[in-house]
């Protein structure tokens, strides 16, 4: 070969692209939502030589791929939070209805009582639910 073709960028031979076969990366499949606190690490799933030869393309592919991932695992736990809080709460509402539910007709039949000659009764009932009630109530709105 002569010096001048070596020398020349034009001569040279181009070089073959292969493309990088990359695991197909499946989530775990689970029944129950699960709530995770630690950092997952994504590059021990993809060997290091393929990101070497990743093209600027395929790496900004890969990128927006795995950023999926990770916003469709954070709006599962969001959407766990928000029901059990949901839950959660309409519990409480049902605790707190029938709870004045209970203490109306207990205030109810002590007044009943205390109208029709039966004072001491009236106010055995309606004593100790006025001091449960204050204690419940203070404790909730002190937490």
């Amino acid at each position: 070969m002569p010096i001048e073709s070596l020398s020349d960028p034009k001569a040279a031979v181009p070089a073959e692209i292969v493309e990088p076969e990359l695991p197909l990366v499946t989530p775990p499949s689970t029944k129950t939502p699960v709530q995770f606190n630690q950092q997952v690490n994504v590059y021990p799933q993809i060997p290091v030589s393929a990101w070497d030869r990743l093209a600027p393309d395929q790496l900004v592919e890969l990128a927006k791929i795995i950023v999926n991932q990770i916003d469709v695992a954070d709006q599962r736990q969001f959407d766990y939070a928000i029901k059990q809080a949901e839950s959660e709460t309409s519990g409480k509402k049902i605790a707190i209805v029938c709870g004045s539910l209970v203490a109306l007709a207990a205030f109810g039949g002590s007044a009943y009582l205390g109208t029709h000659g039966q004072v001491t009764v009236a106010l055995s009932i309606s004593l100790p639910i006025t001091t449960i009630l204050g204690v419940l109530v203070g404790k909730r709105f002190l937490d």
